[in-house]
């Protein structure tokens, strides 16, 4: 690497650092961990008039809305990536009566959100497969309304 490309490197890098704080700054994202899962958070919540639990590191569910516990699975791929979400035994073994009730599902494409789904906690797990994919879930007909448009760049 020669040093002008090192100087743009770092130039990208500051302004991703920049962008990075700024959302840390405005409450959009909760840590530098996974901003795209703290966004998804923030999305459902706006959505459903729902709010985050104070403890951001709460196991059982990410928003509550109403009588709705939401647990928010973002699903942020590589276009190559043909897995979905994994669902795991805490997903398996989840109490509707303490955890969540529901789960939402949002999908992005090169880190844009392009699709929200919204099931029963059973629907998760009651779920015959090891993972959920999209596809699975335009099956069942839960797509949330959402015009995303805004998001096209």
């Amino acid at each position: 690497m020669n040093n002008q490309t090192i100087k743009e490197t770092v130039q990208l890098w500051l302004e991703y650092v920049k962008a990075r704080q700024a959302l840390l700054t405005e409450g959009i994202v909760r840590s530098f961990k996974s901003p795209e899962a703290d966004f998804a958070e923030q999305l459902i919540a706006s959505i459903f008039k729902g709010v985050l639990p104070s403890n951001k590191s709460n196991p059982a569910y990410d928003v509550i809305a109403g009588d709705k516990r939401i647990q928010v699975k973002s699903v942020a791929k590589t276009f190559d990536n043909k897995n979905g979400y994994i669902i795991k035994e805490k997903d398996r073994n989840n109490n509707p009566e303490i955890g969540a009730t529901h789960y939402a599902f949002v999908f992005f494409n090169e880190l844009i959100p392009t699709g929200i789904f919204l099931v029963p906690e059973s629907f998760v797990r009651e779920f015959h497969k090891t993972q959920i994919k999209r596809s699975d879930l335009e099956k069942s007909d839960c797509k949330v309304a959402v015009d995303l448009s805004v998001f096209n760049m």
